[in-house]
């Protein structure tokens, strides 16, 4: 028998009470990580919408120069990305799906740093005492993202506290036995920095305490809060592999106690922010991004500040350019890609292929990609989405001049030999003639515009979507030249380029791509024509003269590039 409080109780019931305790534990852990899911999946999504606004506003932006009004509604919209990207890394700190970057931090120094921004946050009328141990062990976490923690928990603390009253900020060495994790999910037996943001408030009900991590879920009145803070807080510590817990009393005040795990590696130095005049360069940069806006305007942004830039629509592409021999500085790619070939896995590969080369990576949602245990692994670059181009501009020289510093090959910004577009003279292009061009695209509007301009110049166009819908073109009609996208859904414009010269041995072949790089084409006696996009009727004329002219070339000559201006 086991006596408590007067009476007594049977070991079967105390059991019974204890694996009712555990289970209603882990339906609450696992409530918790099904609105994480969520809420990561939509912060995501609503990131890369943000980007594509963002960079556009942007955009706009210099073209308002002048315009008081409409430089007033850019600045306003631009505020609203502000907001909307705060709110989305809100979630994913809740979700336990932002990138952390961790360091080894004296917690106990920290919080004592922490004093004056504290103060300042919660106001002259309240009371803060820090208590803090001499002996305080390390803990490996963001140092961002516990100041955001202590900051969080002192403003609920204030608010609960109506203005006045005493908030005490506590750090302690504590060990959480085995008996003490049977009772708690998701916390395993260990050492501790335990962190303790306590106030002399107005409590909270057991009702309230039992959601007071959930996202949105808030006790301020409409409009005095977003429900995120504690949300945050909550997601942050668990992605740090530690543990909270909450403890209060109405009418006795609150304390929350965050458990970081403690770490026997030596303090880092603390390393301030880098500021200073938003500079661009000339090297060539790879943008790998699968979302068609955000690579559109993020290739705007970089041509914009200097950068040379190829591009790629997914991680396949961007080898393909990668192993084509043009010279890259930097690969900036997203994260989270559509296809077989992983981010991580390019640059990894990228690495071995061009020794030295730079590397940043950019997501709204980096779950288990770029991370190892949920933090940044050993020497990954990430810009988060949205960034600005301010953000993106100093995060690049920032990684190009790091790579500088540590030794890093310096490439050519300029295309190898092989790839160095052609400039035919006026003359050469009035060869070709009137020709029968059998154009494949699966973008509506390029097909259209395109077929356009060739027929301007005066030959017969056949469009196709799909190399599929070409194939059967070319059983029916005779061509002279195949103009095809390289990225074509389905089968791509190589491997449909190979087919089409065995169904017609003598048809001349375009690659129209817009990322400078040269497929792999069966040797079979005819050289390859790349014509770079984004390209104009001149482009156009010099491609077609060099498909022409290659017409005598073995098949071991390399591909022929030509270049025209955007259209």
């Amino acid at each position: 028998l086991v006596y408590a409080s007067g009476r007594h109780i049977t070991a079967e019931k105390l059991a019974a009470a204890e694996l009712h305790a555990a289970q209603e534990q882990l339906r609450q852990s696992q409530k918790m990580e099904a609105v994480g899911q969520l809420t990561g999946g939509v912060a995501h999504d609503f990131n890369n919408l943000l980007q594509v606004i963002s960079a556009n506003l942007q955009l706009m932006g210099k073209h308002a120069a002048g315009n008081e009004k409409i430089e007033q509604r850019l600045a306003g919209a631009q505020d609203a990305v502000r907001r909307g990207a705060k709110l989305a890394a809100q979630l994913l700190a809740f979700s336990r799906r932002q990138a952390l970057e961790p360091k080894v931090v004296n917690v106990a120094r920290f919080v004592l740093g922490m004093e004056d921004l504290v103060r300042r946050a919660i106001g002259e009328d309240i009371e803060i005492e820090s208590v803090v141990s001499d002996a305080s062990w390390n803990a490996l976490v963001d140092p961002t993202q516990i100041e955001n923690a202590v900051l969080n928990l002192a403003i609920n603390a204030r608010d609960a506290m109506k203005g006045h009253g005493r908030l005490t900020l506590t750090t302690s060495n504590v060990t959480l036995d085995a008996a003490y994790a049977k009772t708690r999910v998701d916390v395993t037996p260990g050492d501790y920095v335990r962190l303790a943001v306590s106030d002399t408030g107005c409590g909270m009900t057991s009702e309230v305490m039992a959601q007071v991590f959930e996202p949105f879920f808030s006790t301020k009145p409409v409009g005095s809060g977003t429900g995120l803070g504690l949300a945050m807080v909550y997601g942050f510590v668990k992605q740090s592999l530690g543990h909270v817990e909450v403890q209060s009393q109405l009418g006795l005040g609150t304390t929350m106690e965050l458990y970081l795990p403690r770490t026997e590696r030596v303090e880092d130095a603390v390393v301030q922010s880098e500021g200073g005049p938003v500079v661009g360069g000339t090297e060539t940069i790879l943008v790998a991004e699968d979302d068609e806006g955000v690579r559109a305007t993020v290739v705007e942004l970089l041509l914009e500040l200097g950068y040379r830039v190829l591009k790629a629509k997914d991680a396949a592409s961007a080898l393909t350019v990668i192993e084509s021999g043009v010279a890259i500085d930097l690969l900036f790619t997203d994260v989270v890609m559509p296809g077989t070939l992983k981010s991580l896995e390019l640059a990894r590969i990228a690495r071995q292929r061009l020794p030295g080369i730079a590397v940043l990576f950019t997501s709204g949602y980096a779950q288990n990609v770029i991370t190892y245990g949920d933090r940044l692994e050993d020497g990954v670059e990430l810009l988060p989405k949205p960034y600005t181009r301010e953000a993106l501009a100093r995060r690049l020289r920032q990684v190009l001049d790091r790579r500088a510093l540590h030794g890093g090959v310096v490439l050519s910004s300029s295309p190898p030999a092989h790839l160095q577009a052609i400039h035919l003279p006026a003359a050469s292009t009035d060869k070709t003639g009137a020709l029968r061009v059998l154009l494949v695209e699966h973008n509506e509007r390029i097909r259209s515009s395109t077929t356009e301009l060739l027929q301007d110049l005066g030959h017969a166009v056949t469009g196709a979507g799909s190399a599929e819908d070409a194939m059967a073109m070319l059983h029916r009609t005779r061509m002279d030249v195949l103009v095809t996208d390289v990225g074509l859904p389905g089968m791509s414009g190589d491997v449909f380029a190979a087919h089409a010269r065995a169904i017609q041995p003598e048809l001349r072949i375009v690659f129209a791509t817009g990322s400078a790089l040269a497929p792999h084409v069966a040797d079979d006696g005819m050289t390859p024509v790349l014509l770079l996009k984004p390209y104009d009727a001149a482009g156009l004329t010099a491609a077609l003269a060099a498909a022409i002219t290659a017409a005598t070339t073995t098949a071991s000559a390399a591909p022929i590039t030509t270049a025209g201006a955007p259209t």
